[in-house]
């Protein structure tokens, strides 16, 4: 899918200063990133939009210092499989 939106020249001249030639990826990271941080695409989903691996969008998220989402449904999911695990 290709998407285009329109920026004012002097903002777009800015942005290029800023972030170099390639404003469509700085604009397709930028969109992943938000869209993970709001739980609308997975981890393994930003890879692919990004054309990276899990673990370059998990190093991605690090550096912008955005935390995997966990919930206490995750933590008791995992709870049992570690229990089942340990034979307990």
């Amino acid at each position: 899918m290709s998407v285009t939106i329109e920026i004012p020249k002097h903002i777009e001249d800015a942005l290029v200063r800023e972030l170099g030639e390639s404003l469509a990826d700085a604009a397709r990271e930028a969109l992943a990133v938000a869209l993970y941080q709001s739980e609308r695409l997975s981890i393994g989903q930003v890879a692919e939009m990004l054309g990276i691996t899990v673990y370059e969008a998990a190093g991605l998220m690090k550096s912008r210092r955005i935390e995997a989402p966990y919930s206490i449904a995750d933590f008791d999911r995992d709870q049992k499989s570690l229990e089942r695990l340990l034979g307990q």
